[in-house]
């Protein structure tokens, strides 16, 4: 068992709504957050979203206290389910929504844009949410639930005529605060139980203590997810700090705001990392401030710990390990270049062990599942899943599911993930999900779905498929994009004659992935590939200067017109910088869904230079 030396004395505080009070006594014109200006986003239909917005201590009470007497009005009762669907670009928006839902004694069910259609209805459905809140332009149309529809409203319109005095609905530490939806083990998204005490049970990490001033921490982690939860409240718990929202993840942005704001504590995810260290925007910016980076939410590999430490010569990097189930149960190495591939110890009297199928536990170095808790911590569960509950936790120990091992000193060693859960750019997929989607073509006889490496993401989705009739990877590809948010859609489709099978007729995912794991230089399996002639050269001036974008943020060279982004590595926080620098360069506003819509250089050469035409043009 592993345990790291308790580091403070948590323990079960107000409500997240008497933390802002507080807070908003105390220092009412302190800017608690804001969004970039910088970072531009574009939503679906070719508009601009607002950015730039800062939210005040007094401004965030006062707004949510609106927010919360509207909610109230139109029939919001104790428990009710209120989901919260924003982006990034509206994060003070959202904040305040969220702290009104508290407010009113409901609890709220956040979900980013990665949550759409069908998937968005079964959270919807599953949840039980009688309204939703989002801005306008994200409000969704009939969900087809079979159910009656929740109402949907803005948060300007909710607060519209009601006053801002303070108002808390109250309610108990049992009471559910939260519900967190992302893909676990089955196909459907599990919604994690987070109550009251659960999010008040807090400790900090070791040496945090008050540094004097306000200190800037900069994010761009998506709304619904535990890392954004946890930031969303790092300004409640600490009043010596503003939180930096980036509407999109951007390395060279990122890298400008921490120079910017000298700040000294960072956390990113792994991809987010690769995407740093990659495009070198550390050696264009100066990030001498910078004296931590915590790497958190994925997989970490040793080789890229090193690069980190170069590009933020000042700072240690820290390693971390956590799961949205397990609260604060987590495990933290402060010096990752002490012990690469390792996540450390339990913090804050966290317990570790590593087990075998029956439980017991495994000698130092010999692999085993890993277990987690925390004594004295609020139990988190899955929400209408008792099943799953009691599948995943054993008392007040969390099963991870994961394999990792224990050294002769206590630390975590991670060995392997979820057997079928890809995790790619710190997000979970469920190959059973992607499966019952890519089912549903009328070509496909049979398929399977694993993990293939990607040197940025960590993972990205591959899949094995059996065709009845003929229909290209591409074209499967654009079919999964229909169904499911971009990170779980395929890139990396194989053609094969059979999938290998059991004797029990279970499909024998490891031979996948030790034949088609590493994918290929065309993530469609070999589509992309050139004939030998190598690849065709830009044609027009928007080709040529697309071209050097594509090359500049993917990194390869030569790329042609007719080569796909994604068999190049592609990824979603790519497609952001590709789109974000194609509206800088000719001056327009594509979405940044124009990538997975026109993928190879010629196809958005096209979609920019219809941009540019004038609008008679565009008519004809």
């Amino acid at each position: 068992m592993s345990t790291a030396p308790q580091t403070s004395s948590p323990g079960l505080s107000g409500t997240l709504a008497d933390l802002l009070r507080q807070r908003a006594g105390d220092d009412p014109t302190a800017v608690a957050m804001l969004v970039d200006g910088a970072s531009r986003l574009v939503d679906g239909a070719g508009r601009l979203v607002h950015g730039g917005d800062e939210l005040t201590y007094d401004g965030w009470d006062r707004r949510s206290n609106a927010v919360a007497r509207g909610l109230v009005d139109r029939g919001v009762e104790h428990s009710d389910r209120v989901l919260l669907l924003f982006d990034n670009a509206r994060w003070t928006d959202y904040a305040v929504s969220y702290l009104a839902v508290h407010k009113a004694g409901a609890t709220a069910v956040p979900v980013g844009t990665r949550f759409a259609g069908p998937e968005l209805a079964g959270v919807v459905r599953h949840s039980g949410a009688s309204a939703i809140v989002c801005p306008p332009d994200l409000a969704p149309g009939d969900l087809g639930l079979g159910v009656d529809m929740p109402w949907v409203s803005s948060p300007a319109a909710l607060a519209e005529g009601h006053e801002d005095a303070f108002v808390q609905v109250p309610v108990g530490p049992d009471d559910l605060a939260d519900i967190l939806y992302s893909s676990g083990t089955t196909g459907a998204p599990k919604g994690v139980a987070v109550s009251h005490a659960s999010i008040a049970f807090h400790d900090p990490p070791p040496d945090e203590e008050p540094d004097g001033g306000r200190a800037t921490l900069v994010h761009a982690f998506p709304v619904g997810t535990n890392a954004a939860q946890e930031v969303l409240r790092v300004p409640l718990r600490r009043p010596d700090r503003t939180v930096v929202v980036m509407a999109v993840f951007d390395p060279e942005r990122f890298c400008a705001l921490v120079a910017e704001h000298g700040v000294r504590r960072i956390q990113l995810v792994p991809a987010m990392a690769q995407l740093i260290v990659a495009s070198g925007a550390a050696g264009r910016h100066d990030l001498s401030s910078v004296e931590r980076v915590v790497l958190s939410s994925a997989p970490l590999p040793p080789g890229l710990v090193p690069l980190v430490a170069q590009a933020f010569p000042n700072a240690a990097v820290w390693n971390t390990y956590a799961l949205t189930e397990g609260g604060t149960a987590r495990t933290l190495l402060v010096d990752a270049m002490a012990r690469p591939g390792s996540v450390g110890l339990g913090v804050g009297g966290t317990e570790v062990r590593v087990v075998d199928e029956q439980g017991a536990d495994r000698p130092a170095g010999e692999t085993g599942e890993v277990w987690l808790r925390r004594p004295g911590a609020p139990r988190r569960h899955y929400y209408r899943d008792p099943d799953a509950t009691a599948a995943t936790f054993v008392g007040d120990w969390l099963r991870t599911g994961d394999l990792g091992y224990l050294d002769a000193d206590g630390y975590l060693y991670l060995v392997d993930r979820k057997k079928d859960v890809i995790v790619t750019g710190g997000l979970n997929v469920t190959s059973l999900e992607v499966e019952d989607v890519l089912r549903q073509h009328p070509a496909v006889d049979d398929v399977a779905v694993f993990g293939v490496a990607h040197a940025v993401l960590g993972q990205d989705v591959g899949a094995a498929v059996v065709l009845r009739s003929e229909v290209s990877p591409r074209a499967l590809m654009a079919f999964a994009r229909q169904h499911l948010a971009e990170y779980k859609t395929p890139h990396h489709i194989f053609v094969v004659d059979a999938l290998p099978l059991t004797a029990s007729g279970k499909v024998l995912k490891r031979e996948l992935r030790d034949r088609f794991g590493e994918g290929s230089p065309a993530g469609t399996g070999g589509e992309g590939d050139h004939d030998g002639d190598g690849p065709v050269g830009a044609r027009t001036p928007t080709e040529g200067a697309i071209v050097a974008i594509f090359e500049e943020v993917l990194d390869r060279r030569p790329i042609g017109v007719d080569d796909d982004f994604f068999d190049y590595g592609g990824h979603s926080l790519a497609a952001a910088q590709i789109v974000a620098r194609v509206n800088q360069t000719f001056a327009i506003e594509l979405p940044v869904t124009a990538v997975f819509d026109a993928a190879t250089v010629a196809e958005l050469a096209a979609m920019v230079e219809a941009a540019l035409a004038p609008a008679g043009e565009q008519a004809g």
